[in-house]
């Protein structure tokens, strides 16, 4: 068993034990998971399913094993997650819209909220997964991208997401631990790594790696980019950025111009007024528009407030206000 599952097994709440009644574990897996349907697919055989679930923050982590052959697929109800599987043990094979792929140990899947699902899995089939809240993905999606909307990621997970583990075991050992109760907002932080590793990691239609219209930057321009975005807090200037790349602030500026179609600090500003809108977005417990608008990298309120509704059409106290 790997190091995450065991963490769901010892911290997670046992909200199913052995349970044999599919009513029941149609109810709870619904209740932490997402509404579906579920039949035994052997007559004489019978479930006995076992579900420890650790509560995040808009995040859980999940053990699930049915301990029957089962086939799980799409019910009633608005499914508003994604779900991330990673085999412990056992077999399975995924379908999401018109995507089949199998799944074992080392090979995981992610489904998201817009196509109907249908799983088959054997009688050891056993499961840690990870539900995610759409809106929150979505958030940090255009954080990430400027662009809202809909994410749709590939089906089969990529080799470097399975590196998601050490950033879920971090989030499922800080639960109820001392470091929490003086910072709440730990856990919704750790969430942003965690998701944004993902949409990183995995492909899909908003980030770089699963858009066909994503130009080529060269490598100068990206480390100026880094750059900026390590210090996205910060005052920085045009003329800092292009000593740290080595060039002069001329070359640097005509090769925005020329890759993105933009300045390097009109850059800048959107990278900051979309992180903005992710963090506001997301509603960590505690947060002030003050407080994102700082760590933002603007100091005037009115201009930060007059540059957020020109981008999103709203206010981000009316941001805020929805996550609350």
């Amino acid at each position: 068993m790997s190091t995450l599952a065991r963490l769901a097994a010892d911290r997670g709440r046992a909200v199913l034990s052995e349970t044999q009644d599919a009513d029941q574990v149609i109810d709870v897996c619904t209740g932490a998971l997402r509404p579906h349907s579920l039949a035994v697919r052997q007559p004489r055989a019978r479930l006995v399913t076992t579900l420890n679930h650790v509560q995040l923050q808009d995040a859980s982590v999940n053990l699930l094993r049915y301990g029957a052959e089962v086939t799980v697929s799409s019910g009633d109800g608005v499914l508003d997650d994604y779900l991330l599987t990673l085999p412990v043990a056992g077999a399975g094979k995924f379908r999401y819209g018109g995507t089949e792929t199998l799944a074992a140990p080392g090979r995981g899947v992610i489904i998201g909220p817009h196509r109907e699902f249908e799983f088959e899995f054997d009688a050891a089939w056993d499961q840690v997964i990870v539900r995610l809240d759409r809106s929150r993905v979505e958030a940090v999606a255009a954080g990430l991208t400027g662009e809202v909307g809909a994410v749709h990621f590939d089906v089969p997970l990529a080799e470097d997401v399975m590196g998601l583990n050490g950033l879920l075991e971090s989030a499922v050992n800080l639960v109820d631990s001392a470091a929490v109760e003086h910072r709440p907002q730990l856990i919704w932080q750790l969430e942003q790594v965690i998701i944004e590793t993902l949409l990183l990691a995995q492909p899909n239609n908003r980030t770089p790696a699963g858009r066909e219209d994503a130009r080529p930057v060269s490598p100068r321009l990206r480390r100026a980019m880094d750059l900026m975005l390590d210090r996205i807090g910060e005052p920085v200037t045009v003329t800092e950025v292009a000593e740290a790349c080595g060039t002069s602030v001329r070359s640097l500026q005509a090769g925005f111009r020329r890759e993105l179609g933009t300045t390097p600090m009109q850059w800048l500003r959107s990278q900051r007024i979309e992180r903005a809108h992710a963090l506001l977005a997301g509603g960590a417990p505690g947060l002030s528009v003050t407080d994102v608008a700082f760590s933002c990298g603007f100091f005037h309120l009115g201009e930060f407030a007059a540059a957020f509704r020109s981008r999103y059409g709203v206010t981000p106290s009316a941001v805020l206000a929805e996550r609350r």
